[in-house]
């Protein structure tokens, strides 16, 4: 064998091991599709893929609608939630407000493995789709891509597609529940009833709620109430119970209309004067403050006579 023979079956021999025969490169790559929906519109598409349709809509949107294959869903502000769809299906979305703001993506099976699986064990059960809890952290991420998405650059797309892949991480770690078996957990129950807790409170500001009652009323216990409703609405039951009744309560008062006392009442303060305390420790001013404050700013001058004998009286 010539010495040049000798080479060429070195190189061969090189060629054909592996140097990384104990390792193997990973794919970086998600292929999924997206797109940001603003203001009035119609959207309509023809899915490339089989997957879930992830929308994700501006806590501060107006109601809107989507239907895949003809078949009508109604989509509210802040939800967030997942459809499955086949390839080839026809998908539309409508909005009718100028105001709304929505992310839609399009995630393949293989990225959602154990929802997936789930979906095909119970498709009945997942016909409406999954409503995926809605927290800070995602209604961030939301606004950072609606911001970037306005100036299109090659930087953008690439922390879009951060973002994109840190909302999906999000869900799918909120579908789980930590429990001896690990089982994936479907959230739909759990974020209707949340949900339930809110509507109550929310429909009649006069009424004291405690943590049992709306417990009870939802079917379940008061740890998982304070739990979950802290998860989806990003603070405590209580917390969100005096909120809302201060901020019905100085929209009362700015309406010009009720004296204190039927603030209070409205409210579900039986004392005046526990209703001043909590406004006070609230706003940092007491009711009457900003009652007089508005009456000169509609009333005008006329009414400053009654503003000094109400000075006088404190």
């Amino acid at each position: 064998m010539t010495q040049s023979e000798k080479k060429a079956s070195q190189s061969e021999i090189i060629a054909q091991g592996n140097p990384f025969s104990d390792k193997s490169l990973s794919e970086l790559g998600t292929f999924m599709y997206f797109t940001v929906l603003k203001g009035r519109q119609r959207f309509a598409f023809i899915s490339p893929i089989e997957g879930y349709l992830n929308l994700l809509v501006h806590d501060h949107s107006a109601n809107c609608t989507y239907s895949i294959q003809a078949e009508n869903y109604l989509l509210q502000a802040g939800e967030n939630i997942l459809k499955h769809v086949n390839k080839g299906d026809h998908l539309e979305f409508k909005s009718l407000s100028p105001d709304n703001m929505v992310l839609m993506m399009l995630v393949p099976c293989d990225k959602l493995p154990a929802f997936h699986t789930k979906y095909l064990e119970n498709r009945d059960r997942f016909e409406k789709g999954l409503l995926t809890k809605a927290d800070s952290r995602i209604e961030l991420s939301l606004q950072q891509i609606f911001e970037l998405y306005q100036e299109d650059s090659y930087l953008n797309q690439l922390k879009i597609q951060s973002l994109l892949l840190e909302i999906i991480i999000h869900q799918v770690e909120g579908l789980y529940a930590e429990n001896e078996s690990k089982e994936l957990i479907v959230n739909k129950s759990h974020f209707e009833k949340i949900q339930q807790v809110k509507k109550m409170i929310d429909e009649d500001l006069s009424k004291n709620h405690s943590i049992a009652e709306l417990a009870k009323a939802v079917g379940t216990n008061e740890q998982y109430l304070k739990k979950y409703f802290k998860q989806h609405y990003g603070k405590t039951v209580m917390n969100y119970i005096t909120e809302a009744k201060m901020e019905h309560a100085k929209k009362l008062i700015l309406m010009g209309k009720y004296r204190v006392s039927d603030v209070a009442r409205m409210t579900g303060y039986k004392h005046s004067t526990h209703f001043t305390t909590a406004f006070k420790k609230y706003f940092g001013i007491i009711p009457n403050s900003l009652k007089y404050t508005f009456l000169v700013a509609h009333e005008g001058v006329h009414v400053l006579p009654e503003i000094a004998s109400f000075l006088h009286i404190l």
